[in-house]
């Protein structure tokens, strides 16, 4: 637990940031000992910084819950307000790398021989990567700040959280791109 502004990993990503890469980064998967739980370097206000929703696998998201594992802000020592934004992270189905320690390790997660179920923040992180790929697919000319506030000010509100357990909202890629367009109101 260190602060951003010295802590080695969270001055490399900004040294990414200001060279024009966008940085995201899982909040991490300490929320059941409260808040202040942020990992580095989701503490840095530079990253965009995700948690995890549980979306009961089903279609709608209108039953779609916050997971408990997902850790909450404010960033220990620095109080600064994250994670940024929440997307789906529980058991999320997604590639495997032949030969992948995490088959022998999690044997009971292995789908088939391509791909694997996981849970947690990091699978979450992916997602919203993929939103940020589209809508820099859209506008390659947006900056990191840019391509960040796209991401949050797009989400879908949660009522009845707080903004250190959700940030701004629920990713919604469909409106993230939308404002991303040609004729976006940027």
């Amino acid at each position: 637990v260190e602060s951003f502004r010295s802590d080695p990993l969270n001055c490399a990503v900004q040294k990414a940031w200001l060279s024009g890469l966008t940085v995201l980064a899982s909040a991490g998967n300490r929320g059941r000992d409260g808040h202040l739980t942020i990992n580095t370097p989701g503490n840095d206000p530079f990253v965009l910084t995700v948690g995890a929703m549980n979306d009961l696998n089903t279609e709608s998201r209108d039953d779609d819950i916050v997971t408990t594992y997902t850790s909450r802000g404010p960033s220990f020592g620095d109080f600064v307000v994250k994670p940024d934004l929440v997307a789906p992270g529980n058991r999320i189905v997604s590639t495997l790398a032949p030969g992948a320690a995490l088959a022998s390790l999690y044997p009971e997660r292995v789908v088939d021989s391509h791909r694997i179920e996981l849970s947690g923040t990091s699978m979450a992180t992916g997602v919203v990567t993929g939103a940020a790929a589209m809508i820099l697919e859209r506008n390659p000319y947006l900056t990191p700040d840019q391509v960040k506030a796209i991401l949050m000010y797009s989400t879908a509100k949660l009522d009845g959280e707080d903004v250190f357990t959700v940030g701004t909202g629920y990713l919604d890629v469909a409106t993230a791109v939308r404002m991303t367009g040609p004729n976006a109101p940027l």
